[in-house]
């Protein structure tokens, strides 16, 4: 006894150590998983972001590239340049004139430069930090100009400190470069666009300095060592003023199996990529904090989910014999309830039969009547035709009867009288239709009830404008049967094949072909509609399954004629045309005289 408990503890023992070890590799298993999917969900929206950043840049650089151009063709500006230099008179003019543009182009400056590099006009004029009779030939964009090319260059104002975007080109006169137009874009409030954000974003030059961020505190700094050459460089063309460069701290750590750069204590993840036509590179990142928030999250939901197991096995464990106990009874007793339910379902199907075969008749009456429900607008416009042709044969006769004009008030009552028989015949249709089959059991003829469920839809088919054509075979087509159902079978055919064409702009044709093979009539029905996909074909006759929306089908139309046709020892078959359209077969067995 001893001997089987200390192995049965050993075996728990054992059973729980697996379980724990196996437990924590799904979890190591799961926490990095997630880690490494979160973090390339990140590195896609970067890559997504980075793109978007890109776009703006350019696009808010584009916006402003023509202005050099424009104003560099400009005669007032070409005059300024060769004739009046030394005119202050007719520098302000033009000054004037370049604010009037800015006013409508929104950039930060706009400014005419002589081949010295002095500045002759500019549209800050006006200001304190006027940009005229400053000289910024040290400038590269100024110097890229006078060689004959455009300029593009970003540094921080040697006058106002604002940093900026400055693009220059050539002013020619007779092929001859004989100064600088030049337009100052402000990106600050780009990078304020960023700030607000929330986004950590910034943009590097070629000596990975940092001129574009959306952390003030980033400004000016750089990514690695200066040489002393470049540093000198800088310096003397004074692109970041008296910006000292200090190294950003920087520091490359793994996360989930991804490389992340800590900045200031944080971490993030780290994209970036050139700008086009540039020596620039965007940099986004984004913190990794989603990558550890979901990690925690597994590993708390893991370990909860193992103490959880532990916890319900050790009780499992204890209830074991007690629950074993308890089931054997409850099996018994659910054996006895069991039983009783199968007598009192046995019970229920009987009396649902007989209800089922009462209510069967019900059924194919009431399909009867949702069709007529369903053709009842057109009916009623067929009708309300010989009726208002009536009233207005009434009318004449009142008036004709006054005149004693006897020839026309005999014309107009016996057109009353042709369309009281025109409705007539249209409500004794309905009636007969409409009334309870006998089912009786004797020779009909099919051919007849496909004319006469013809004749009765057609006031659907005028108003849908489809067009009925019926072929018929010669000889007698009689089956054993009950001629109202097979009429109904007829037009529960017709009502689906006019909603099959219902958005058909082509010509719409139901086609009928009774014809005799042997002891079989058979009947095809086909239309020009959409035709039926694969699965509808599959579900096609059961109960209350349609294609078409609540409000216009129950989807009993093809149970119940699928129903009749059994009961006339029938068989119907679906299928698409060719061509297209749906194409329903038909086959009884013949009727055969004695």
């Amino acid at each position: 006894m001893f001997s089987f408990t200390y192995q049965f503890s050993r075996q728990v023992l054992g059973g729980w150590i697996f379980v724990i070890v196996i437990g924590s590799l799904s979890i190591w298993l799961a926490n990095y998983w997630l880690g490494a999917s979160t973090a390339l969900e990140l590195r896609k929206t970067s890559i997504e972001r980075l793109s978007l950043y890109e776009a703006t840049l350019l696009g808010e650089l584009d916006k402003y590239r023509y202005l050099p151009f424009v104003l560099s063709g400009n005669e007032d500006v070409k005059e300024l340049l060769t004739t009046f230099q030394d005119d202050t008179y007719f520098a302000n003019k033009v000054s004037q004139s370049l604010a009037e543009t800015n006013n409508k182009a929104e950039a930060n400056v706009l400014y005419i430069m002589d081949k010295k590099g002095n500045t002759l006009a500019s549209s800050n004029w006006q200001d304190e930090t006027s940009f005229v009779g400053h000289n910024y030939s040290f400038r590269p964009y100024f110097q890229d100009a006078i060689e004959g090319r455009e300029g593009r260059f970003f540094a921080i104002g040697t006058i106002s400190g604002i940093p900026g975007f400055f693009m220059s080109h050539p002013v020619y006169e007779d092929s001859s470069i004989i100064g600088a137009a030049v337009v100052k874009v402000n990106l600050t409030p780009l990078q304020q666009q960023w700030n607000d954000g929330g986004e950590n974003v910034f943009i590097t030059d070629g000596n990975g300095v940092i001129f574009l961020a959306s952390k003030k505190d980033w400004l000016y700094k750089s990514l690695r060592p200066i040489p002393s050459k470049q540093l000198q460089k800088l310096h003397q063309i004074r692109q970041y003023g008296a910006s000292n460069f200090d190294i950003l701290g920087t520091n490359h750590v793994s996360v989930a199996g991804d490389l992340a750069t800590e900045i200031e204590g944080n971490r993030y993840l780290e994209t970036k990529q050139d700008i086009a036509n540039t020596d620039w590179k965007i940099h986004y990142l984004v913190s990794v904090s989603p990558i550890t928030e979901n990690q925690r999250t597994i590993v708390a939901i893991g370990i909860g989910v193992i103490v959880t197991l532990l916890v319900l096995a050790l009780f499992i464990r204890e209830r074991r014999q007690k629950v074993i106990s308890t089931r054997r009874a409850l099996e018994a007793e659910k054996m006895e309830d069991m039983n009783r339910q199968l007598e009192i379902e046995i019970e229920e199907r009987r009396r649902t039969e007989k209800e089922l075969r009462a209510a069967q008749d019900g059924l194919v009456q009431a399909g009867k009547l949702a069709a007529l429900g369903q053709m009842s607008a057109a009916i009623a416009y067929e009708i309300n035709q010989p009726i208002a042709a009536i009233q207005n044969d009434v009318s004449n006769c009142v008036t004709y009867l006054k005149d004693e004009n006897d020839q026309e008030l005999n014309s107009s009552l016996t057109e009353i009288s042709s369309l009281t028989e025109k409705m007539g015949m249209i409500t004794a249709q309905l009636k007969n239709f409409a009334r309870k089959s006998s089912m009786k059991i004797r020779p009909i003829d099919v051919v007849k009830a496909i004319n006469r469920a013809g004749h009765l839809m057609q006031p659907v088919l005028k108003a849908r404008s489809v067009h009925l054509e019926i072929s018929t075979a010669p000889e007698a087509m009689l089956i054993s049967g009950d001629e109202i159902r097979l009429e109904q079978v007829f037009v529960n055919l017709y009502r689906n094949a006019v909603d099959a064409m219902k958005f058909i702009k082509d010509e719409k044709i139901i086609s009928i072909n009774a014809f005799v093979i042997d002891n079989q009539v058979n009947v095809t029905v086909s239309d020009t509609g959409t035709g039926l996909e694969d699965h509808v074909l599959n579900k096609l006759y059961d109960p209350f399954f349609t294609t078409k929306s609540n409000s216009e089908s129950l989807g009993l139309g093809l149970s119940i004629t699928y129903g009749i046709i059994k009961d006339l020892k029938g068989e119907i078959q679906a299928s698409n045309n060719p061509d297209g359209g749906a194409c329903f077969v038909l086959s009884f067995p013949r009727h055969i005289e004695k």
